[in-house]
């Protein structure tokens, strides 16, 4: 795993390395004219930063909200459905061509996983389990890289992506009847649930293909207790109707290896993003244009 999780990261260097070659000599700058602005292309997964009081509504996606200019707050809507409460802090830490920011987050599952406990179709969690309390932090650090610097409003960033983050929990005591989760992607995301350290890195590729379609496409590997346990990989197009309102289809694969056995799933992913508040410089352009 420790092999996996250095590839991922050597090799978001080599693409940024690559990047400032192919454009050190690169003749960016254009002539005043009429420009159709270009649409966000930074996700929630970059290292960039939401401006101060811009808000971004999503269904699957976190809620983002610009705190400061160096600040956001996150937060999934979909586990306060299930009575998880959770908040996310992320701050910028550098911000040049090169972003750098971390992420601080806590969740509470205790009640979620009572109602998924009493609601669990597939059986992953024992009808008579006992939940205990359980308090999740999770810490992260990412780094995203222009790989197409333009002071051109109209033409989409290239944003390369790497995280690195930790996963542990605060439990009390634990029952023999509280099983672990195996179903799908829950084992990697609940395991700290049981004691053990889950660490995870990724790597994301966010950009433009026309004027109104974007993409991300990405992979995660997770590992508990530093032993291999899993990887994700996933891809989005993003249809951008205006500057507001943008829609979002893809496909997640998901390989998990659990106590019990092998998986491989297939999740396909719906979602639609609303923005309002004021919009970044990225997003103006390099002179706010």
């Amino acid at each position: 795993m420790q092999k996996i999780i250095l590839g991922i990261l050597l090799l978001f260097f080599c693409v940024v390395r690559a990047s400032s070659q192919y454009y050190e000599d690169k003749d960016v700058s254009i002539e005043p004219r009429n420009i159709t602005k270009r649409f966000e292309t930074q996700t929630w997964k970059t290292a960039f930063i939401l401006p101060e009081r811009q808000v971004n509504l999503s269904l699957l996606a976190p809620v983002r909200y610009g705190l400061t200019n160096k600040i956001e707050l996150q937060s999934f809507l979909g586990l306060w459905a299930y009575r998880v409460p959770n908040i996310y802090l992320k701050k910028n830490w550098f911000e040049g061509l090169l972003i750098i920011s971390s992420k601080h987050g806590i969740v509470y599952p205790t009640q979620g996983l009572k109602i998924f406990r009493d609601d669990d179709r597939d059986h992953t969690l024992n009808r008579d389990a006992k939940i205990p309390q359980i308090v999740m932090f999770q810490n992260e650090a990412i780094a995203s890289y222009v790989l197409n610097p333009t002071c051109n409003a109209e033409e989409p960033l290239w944003i390369a992506s790497a995280r690195l983050g930790l996963d542990i929990s605060i439990t009390s005591k634990r029952e023999d009847s509280f099983n672990r989760m195996t179903f799908f992607s829950f084992y990697n995301r609940t395991a700290s649930f049981y004691g053990d350290k889950v660490l995870y890195a990724g790597l994301q590729l966010d950009g433009g293909l026309f004027r109104k379609l974007y993409f991300n496409v990405g992979v995660d590997a997770y590992s508990i207790d530093f032993g291999y346990n899993g990887i994700e990989t996933q891809g989005n197009l993003i249809f951008h109707y205006n500057q507001q309102l943008s829609f979002a289809a893809g496909i997640k694969y998901i390989m998990t290896r659990n106590p019990i056995e092998k998986e491989n799933n297939f999740a396909p992913m719906l979602d639609i993003c609303y923005r309002f508040g004021k919009q970044g410089k990225w997003q103006k352009g390099l002179f706010g244009r």
